[in-house]
Formats: C-alpha cells, structure tokens, sequence
C-alpha cells in the first residue's frame, strides 16, 4: 500500500505534465492491471473552443502513482493540440480509449478531472443521471463509500457536471458499453497536504480490489450438473465426523446445519443436502469459510441453543472480520414461497432492499420475510450471534432445488448476495 510520497516527487510529477516536452498527444501505460482503466484528459493545458483552459495535474500524478505503486493501466494527456479530449466530439484520445474497452472490457473506466477549489463539494460524481454506469446503485454506493472511507462527505452527484453526451464517460459507455464515471476533486483538497494524494491513490485502488472480487463472484459460473452429480454423492455418503468446517476467507461465512438428518423440534428432519453441496462448492470455487453438518445422527444444531455445531461456529469459525454470516436450508414443498428470508430484529435495510432486488432478478419472485416460523426464536443462529455483521437465513424451496433451471437461479442469486458484503 501507497504509504506516504513527498512534495518532490508530486512536484517532479507534475513538472512531467507541465513543463516536459513531449511529442505525443497522450501516453498509454498498460499496466499489469487491465480490467480498469484510469484517463486523464485534461492533466495539460487543453484548448475548448479557442480559449485555453488550465491544467489539472493533480490528475496525472493520481494515475501516474496508480501505475507505479499498483500496476494499472493509464491513459494521460500529456500535449495541447489546441483540443479538449474531454470536450471535442471526436478525438484521438478517445478513439484509443475506445480501442481499449473493445480490447479488454474493462470492469470500470475511471476518468479524473480537477473541481475549482471555489466548488463547495469535495468530489462530483459525473454519471449521467446513471446512464453511464448503466443505473448500476450499487456500484455508485460503492464509489460513493470508497471516499467516505477516507473521511470525504462533501460528495455530489451529477452537480455541477453530469458527464454527459460527448464527454468521456458518457462518450465511451455509450459507444462500448462498459460502466464509467467521471470523478472530479476539488483541486483545494490537495492543497492542503500531500497525504490526501496518498488518500486518493489508495481509495482508488480499494475501490477497484473490491469491484474486481465483486466481479469474480459474479460472473464465475457454476456448473449446475457438475454441482447435482457433487449433492448425489454427498447425500449417500457420511463422514467420520458429525459437522465439517474450513477457515477461509473470513469476510464470509456460510452454514448449513441441516445437511444431513437429525432432529428439528422434536421431529425427524431429513438431509437438506444440497445446502452442503452448495457450501462446499462455494469453498471450493472462492475460499470463503463454510461450516456444514457431514454425518445423519439424532441432533438437532438449528434449534438447539447451544451444541458443538454453534460452539465451533462461534468460536472458530465467525471472526472479527466476518461481514455476512448466510445459513443455507430447504423449504417444504408444501410451501408456496419461492424462499422465506429470516434476519434478526435489527437490520440494515438497505442490503435487504439489495437481496430482494437480487431475488426478484434472478426469478425468485415469492418470499416472505421473517414469518412462516418464529423468526424471533432466541435458538434460531442469527440471533444468537454476537458479531458485528450482517445475519442472514435462506430457506429454498425444495421444488425449486429439483429443478436445474432453478437450483441456477439459487446459486446465482447467492453469488449476487455475497457480492454485496466483499
């Protein structure tokens, strides 16, 4: 991580944009990253119908430290060809960004601008009224939470300038249809110390590790056949142990205490085996931490208040770091909801109203939220958890689960949930 740079070398960067010859319009760095790219079109002087227009370096020495610290690609303006890429309907700079997105697709075009200091917001957010992240809320949120995390509030969106029409941002998300956002900063804000570059530098950079895992997630594509094949064998066999778990990327933390039969209210309750199907699999394909129970014996871990099950659970497997805890079961057939949703009395709405969005696209259009059992119960996990992270229970509909199409619409809709909380 970009730790510290002195006033020399931001100015020795800023001397290369203002005061170094150079024979080219732009400068492209391909950098070791290229599923994002970071423009600076006006980091030199630029020229917008005849008058000159000041530069805004500021912008190439972000891109510039994003390149050498973090290895991503860069496109800089470095020579005023009396013209404004930004501005000008048509330009060479633009034509080779475009070249770019064709070549790489890349997650997020990030285009970097300087705000008169006599602007009242720290940073404007240039989308187009969403058009250019394609009405994309969650990513504008997670834009937006990448500056507050470093102490930004004063944040605006699409004001003073909403990036539209022949802009870059709007320019390039029409024609290639990859997600951009112009990001203009306050120039006053680094006049105060350098170490608010450094702040920018890395806000940046964690905003695209978390889009990039984001990505991953989502677009990974589970082979429904390969995951079917996986539960037949996982129902008919039975380990030594009673539960497994594994340690893996602790941000998340997926359970299915009712994988194998057992008890459930003082009843017989069969293997809802898919579920640890589903938390081996997501192990196996992202690393996140799983616990499921692995051997039919006459336990019940769900509704028990405390057993070796929840123990392991809370005291080996949650860490500080868990964001969401997800307790996987089956729902009768019986049962005319597509999947109950079941989350502690207090929760934050927002990621609720997130799920139900991802729900609702991916076809699982009849749920309930927290009825059809005592969502309340003081057994049930989720209340019983003490951490600080968001609490979830799933209950899929076995119907559904039967079904490929469907059991897709399952796992596809709990790879766009997770994403949500890395």
């Amino acid at each position: 991580m970009l730790k510290s740079i002195s006033n020399e070398k931001v100015q020795e960067i800023m001397d290369y944009f203002n005061k170094t010859k150079h024979e080219d319009s732009f400068e492209f760095t391909l950098g070791s990253i290229t599923d994002f790219i970071i423009s600076t079109p006006h980091s030199v002087l630029q020229t917008r119908e005849g008058k000159e227009k000041l530069a805004e370096p500021y912008t190439g020495v972000i891109a510039k430290l994003l390149n050498s610290y973090y290895g991503y690609s860069i496109l800089c303006k470095t020579k005023n060809c009396d013209d404004d890429a930004n501005y000008d309907e048509k330009s060479s700079y633009k034509e080779f960004l475009y070249n770019y997105c064709k070549k790489y697709k890349p997650i997020l075009v990030i285009d970097l601008h300087g705000l008169s200091k006599k602007r009242e917001c720290t940073i404007n957010l240039g989308t187009n009224y969403g058009q250019t992240l394609f009405d994309d809320t969650e990513l504008l949120g997670d834009i937006i939470q990448s500056f507050r995390n470093i102490g930004i509030s004063k944040i605006t969106t699409d004001h003073p300038f909403d990036s539209s029409g022949k802009t870059i941002a709007g320019w390039i998300s029409s024609k290639t249809k990859q997600k951009a956002i112009q990001i203009e900063i306050n120039s006053g804000y680094f006049d105060m110390t350098s170490a608010n570059i450094v702040k920018i530098v890395n806000a940046l950079h964690h905003l695209c590790q978390k889009l990039r895992s984001k990505n991953v997630v989502r677009s990974r594509k589970i082979d429904i056949e390969n995951l079917r094949l996986h539960d037949n064998k996982f129902y008919e066999s039975q380990s030594l142990n009673d539960f497994e778990y594994v340690n893996g990327i602790p941000e998340i933390v997926i359970s299915a205490p009712h994988a194998k039969k057992g008890m459930f209210a003082g009843k017989v309750k069969q293997s809802e085996s898919m579920t640890g199907s589903i938390c081996k699999t997501f192990y196996k394909e992202f690393g996140f931490s799983i616990i499921y129970k692995s051997k039919d014996n006459d336990e019940d871990y769900f509704n028990s208040k405390t057993n070796a099950y929840k123990s392991t659970l809370f005291k080996e497997v949650l860490s500080p770091k868990t964001r969401l805890f997800l307790e996987l079961h089956v729902l009768s057939k019986s049962r005319v909801q597509d999947v109950t949703i079941f989350l502690p009395k207090s929760y934050e709405n927002e990621k609720l109203y997130q799920i139900i969005n991802i729900l609702n696209n991916h076809n699982l259009h009849y749920f309930s939220i927290n009825s059809v059992f005592d969502s309340y119960k003081k057994s049930r996990t989720i209340n019983q958890i003490r951490r600080d992270c968001f609490k979830l229970q799933l209950c899929f509909n076995e119907r559904l689960i039967e079904d490929n199409e469907r059991l897709k619409d399952i796992v596809d809709s709990l790879k766009d949930i997770i994403s949500l909380f890395i």
